[in-house]
């Protein structure tokens, strides 16, 4: 009988860069915050121009339509001359306060075009609402922002190029993957911009632009490099399609495929690193690709197997303690580890026995364990359990949430613990005694005051009809 052939990982595809339709809800909301930033009242405008500070990422591509139409319907001319005489004003008015003295720095666009607000003249609103759109994608602060910024120089030109700069460089590595892009712009100007962008911001290599923290922009790295098929980045991309980070494993794949031919030497060169032999000669890149995938996997998969199996083995012995830290390295390494449901019941055993002793370590036990029994019957058990120690955590502070207790009980009625605890909050506190308590202390109070009021009230006449003192003057009259 023929053996089953050996089933390959694919190569998954990158998200295409084409410019998505706007939702027409979300073209409303951009109109309308645009439309205040131009309003007359200069109130309306600064509450505007804060407002830019919380705009959501899901309007990117509203923004990105907008600025294009700007791009097409306004007069760019027009609107250069706008800003420039907006921006003289603004000079001149900070020469006189500084009496000539010293250089004067033109102050933030927007918050200039606002200050000088010209809002009957067209060109005036044109130029102030791209500037605003400008600072919305700079807020923004993805690669899908970063792409409409350099579009935005691409459409308008010169007059707004030290703007996009300085917006780029405020965005720091977050421009990163929109600028690699960038220098394989159609326009050569445009090209050659991104690539001196990259050097001001000193990751104008490949080995420069992957020295990053955050794992979304090594992500977008990787991918812009895939897109431009940069030869000197393929060796660095291939490195990082076995890392256990699977955000960062996944945009070095799609990299790979993105790359195709160009990465095929670099691709040959890791499998022979990797397995220890060289790649059959009629392989393509592609079968190259899939090969050097599943190799490792297969190690990063016997790492995380070793380490679940110590976890059992942990767990079985009683050692709950060093049963979780595996479990830990297992998810940390392979989230979507394929026997992670099998490890629900070790974090449950542990969050039981040490939620009193160490209730911060069985709270974090119990969050894994939902996050891993999300959707099946457990999870309801699970979720009643941390509630209830959430709830002992508080009351242990000072506060009493009975809240929490409360929807203990209706996620699992059989919580023993979550049981005791609402008891113990329906029990009086002697030093507390609620309500009523109060409201009998407020009415003694009350009593005491009329009692003391009407005796006042009734002692007065029996004072002025005593007789006087011996040796005192007779009252006149």
């Amino acid at each position: 009988m023929t053996a089953a052939p050996r089933k390959l990982p694919e190569l998954p595809k990158a998200r295409p860069l084409e410019l998505l339709p706007p939702k027409p809800e979300e073209l409303e909301e951009l109109d309308e915050r645009l439309a205040r930033v131009t309003d007359a009242d200069a109130a309306v405008r600064d509450n505007a121009i804060r407002e830019i500070l919380e705009t959501d990422a899901r309007l990117v591509y509203a923004i990105r339509f907008r600025l294009n139409k700007l791009a097409e319907q306004e007069d760019r001319d027009a609107m250069k001359r706008a800003l420039l005489a907006v921006r003289r004003e603004a000079r001149d008015d900070l020469r006189e306060e500084t009496d000539g003295k010293g250089k004067v720095d033109t102050p933030d666009y927007l918050e200039m075009l606002s200050r000088y607000a010209r809002p009957k003249d067209r060109n005036w609103v044109s130029v102030t609402r791209t500037v605003a759109l400008s600072r919305m994608l700079e807020r923004i602060g993805t690669v899908e922002g970063t792409r409409g910024l350099v579009e935005l120089y691409a459409r308008f030109g010169e007059f707004l190029r030290v703007d996009t700069q300085l917006a780029l460089g405020r965005m720091g590595d977050k421009a990163l993957a929109g600028l690699i892009e960038a220098r394989r712009h159609p326009a050569e100007k445009i090209a050659s911009w991104a690539g001196r962008q990259l050097d001001m911001l000193g990751k104008a290599i490949p080995s420069e632009a992957v020295q990053t923290d955050d794992h979304q922009v090594l992500a977008d790295v990787l991918r812009a490099y895939g897109r431009i098929r940069d030869p000197d980045a393929a060796r660095i991309i291939v490195s990082f399609a076995g890392t256990e980070r699977s955000q960062v494993r996944e945009a070095a794949r799609q990299a790979i495929a993105l790359m195709g031919e160009t990465g095929n030497w670099q691709l040959r060169d890791a499998y022979e690193n990797v397995v220890g032999k060289r790649p059959a000669r009629d392989w393509t890149w592609e079968r190259t690709a899939r090969e050097l995938f599943a190799e490792l996997d297969r190690l990063r998969t016997a790492e995380v197997n070793e380490l679940f199996e110590a976890g059992l083995k942990a767990q079985g012995e009683g050692d709950l303690e060093r049963m979780r830290a595996s479990y830990d390295q297992v998810l940390a390494k392979s989230p979507l580890y394929e026997r992670r449901d099998e490890m629900i019941g070790g974090y449950w055993e542990y969050a039981r026995r040490f939620a009193s002793e160490r209730r911060p370590a069985a709270l974090d036990a119990l969050r894994r364990a939902e996050r891993l029994a999300e959707g099946t019957p457990h999870a309801p058990k699970i979720e009643s359990l941390r509630l209830t120690i959430e709830a002992e955590e508080r009351l242990q502070s000072g506060t009493a949430d009975r809240t929490l207790a409360r929807r203990a009980l209706e996620l699992d009625p059989a919580n023993e613990r979550a049981q005791r605890l609402s008891a113990r909050f329906e029990q009086p506190d002697p030093g507390n005694e609620g309500p009523r308590a109060r409201y009998l202390a407020a009415i003694v109070i009350a009593l005491a005051s009329l009692l003391g009021i009407g005796w006042v009230t009734f002692r007065r006449p029996a004072l002025k009809s005593s007789p006087p003192e011996p040796g005192a003057p007779a009252p006149k009259g």
